[in-house]
């Protein structure tokens, strides 16, 4: 791996100076001192990190300072929302590497920044953003993938990184989306062709979208929870009041891990609740078992 020279970058609304080459973010020009927000580089963890792997400990968790390690991956050291130190084990495959760096430690970042992260993917439908989020396996992706080959663009999959100003905006991600083999089958990709790697509960494969996605920080205009239910058909509802909130609070990216440290910060609950107050906010229950998305599509581009 080559050390010595310097990518930047600039995704979910940071600017990234990396020693390490990241294929699927998006490069930007050279950066000034003061424009960067965060360093990617390779190193050395602590010295209680190699303590910790001896006794089979593998990760700490504490606001300003985080720390994982994957077996036969790396090392990962994440510190005051501005540094990422990577420490490749021996024969590491460099592609699995990068994929942490571009999902977990830029989620911790965030926490650490107090920017707001929910995880699921974000579709523009008339030039206004609409996260859909859920559980794992709820079928974020698959309807993120569905509306964007039928013409919608995309700008973020996983990961919605919110900007709060004068509007309420989504930052652009990276134009690639990672699909379950399942979805890789029902939208007709050759799960062969591409990289994969396996998440916290599954494989996932990562699929170019260069021509569906939208390098634009766009407004929000809604969040849309997506669960499996006990029902026949698709069932819709507005989400109305504080359980607007509930969603965004319970579908924070990597939002599992803010009890190592005593839970969400108040300028964290603050931004919530104008995102809360600012926005609209739906349920789709859909059968379990089923595949309906031709009728989700239909009520994303009917909502918009």
């Amino acid at each position: 791996m080559d050390r010595c020279n310097t990518y930047n970058y600039r995704v979910y609304g940071l600017n990234i100076k990396s020693q390490i080459r990241i294929d699927e973010f998006i490069e930007i020009d050279n950066l000034k001192v003061d424009d960067i927000d965060v360093d990617y580089e390779y190193g050395s963890m602590p010295e209680r990190c190699y303590e910790l792997l001896k006794k089979g400990v593998t990760n700490f968790y504490e606001k300003n300072e985080i720390w994982f390690h994957v077996r036969n991956v790396a090392s990962y050291y994440i510190c005051n929302g501005n540094k990422v130190i990577v420490e490749p084990c021996k024969e590491a495959n460099n592609i699995i590497v990068n994929v942490f760096l571009m999902c977990s430690c830029l989620g911790f970042i965030m926490l650490q920044r107090d920017k707001v992260a929910i995880h699921g993917g974000t579709i523009v439908v008339n030039d206004k953003a609409v996260i859909l989020t859920g559980d794992r396996g709820a079928g974020k992706s698959t309807l993120t993938t569905a509306l964007r080959l039928k013409g919608h663009k995309f700008i973020s999959d996983d990961v919605a990184a919110v900007e709060i100003d004068d509007e309420i905006k989504i930052n652009h991600g990276f134009p690639y989306q990672k699909l379950c083999k399942d979805a890789m089958i029902n939208f007709n990709y050759d799960y062969k062709e591409v990289i994969s790697f396996m998440s916290d509960s599954q494989m996932k494969y990562i699929v170019p979208a260069h021509n569906q996605f939208t390098y634009d920080d766009t407004k929000l205009l809604a969040v849309v929870e997506i669960v499996e239910g006990d029902v026949e058909n698709i069932l819709m509802t507005e989400i109305r009041g504080s359980k607007k909130l509930n969603i965004i609070i319970k579908n924070i990216y990597r939002g599992e891990f803010m009890p190592y440290w005593g839970g969400i910060t108040n300028k964290y609950f603050t931004k919530c609740l104008k995102i809360a107050n600012n926005i609209k906010c739906y349920k789709i229950i859909r059968p379990r078992g089923k595949f309906t998305v031709e009728e989700q599509v239909k009520f994303i581009e009917e909502l918009v």
